[in-house]
């Protein structure tokens, strides 16, 4: 499921996530680690520390780099692309697909969620992201913390994969925010060429 930037939602029905700075992977263990990016590159032999996840799970999450405490992108394009294997990297898992061959994709997101925290995921190698109920509240702690921004998703949706469905708000002031941006235009650029 990706999400989609946006407002912050209001009213009940919703949960909110720290929008962590890394990158968005599915890891398998169903038949052995196999780790994909968003766009399906194959990154298992980059992470083999998550070997030590839990068999017969498929779950979606972030691969974050931390310093500090807090995370730290630089790191995390350090270890992913120019393989730096000294940089240890924690995968934050925010939703479990599948278990034990069980698929679900069409169960809502609280049912999801509720079976994503009883799995014995333990740091370093994971954890399972915290939810809020109060989403301004987490909005404006993230913003003061200086973090990436907060992920919307709805209790009740399913999940559809490559559906734009959660709802992201990024933070304005935080630090990487302009260099996506010129990232997102010299992309466009490159399509609109490509095109012609």
């Amino acid at each position: 499921m990706l999400s989609r930037p946006g407002p912050l939602p209001s009213g009940s029905g919703w949960s909110f996530e720290v929008k962590w700075d890394g990158f968005r992977a599915l890891v398998s263990t169903e038949d052995g680690l196999r780790v994909r990016s968003r766009r399906g590159s194959n990154m298992t032999e980059l992470l083999p520390e998550l070997a030590a996840l839990p068999p017969g799970l498929v779950l979606d999450g972030e691969l974050v780099a931390w310093r500090d405490g807090d995370p730290y992108f630089p790191d995390v394009c350090a270890r992913m692309l120019n393989r730096d294997a000294s940089i240890p990297i924690t995968f934050v898992a925010f939703d479990v697909l599948r278990i034990e061959d069980r698929n679900l994709m069409d169960a809502s997101f609280e049912e999801r969620r509720a079976t994503l925290v009883r799995l014995p995921l333990r740091p370093p190698v994971s954890v399972v992201a915290e939810t809020f109920t109060d989403g301004a509240a987490l909005f404006d702690a993230v913003c003061k913390l200086g973090l990436e921004g907060v992920v919307a998703k709805r209790l009740s949706s399913r999940y559809r994969a490559n559906q734009r469905g959660w709802v992201k708000t990024k933070n304005p002031n935080y630090w990487r925010r302009d260099s996506e941006r010129e990232a997102m235009q010299r992309s466009r650029e490159r399509r609109a060429r490509t095109h012609v």
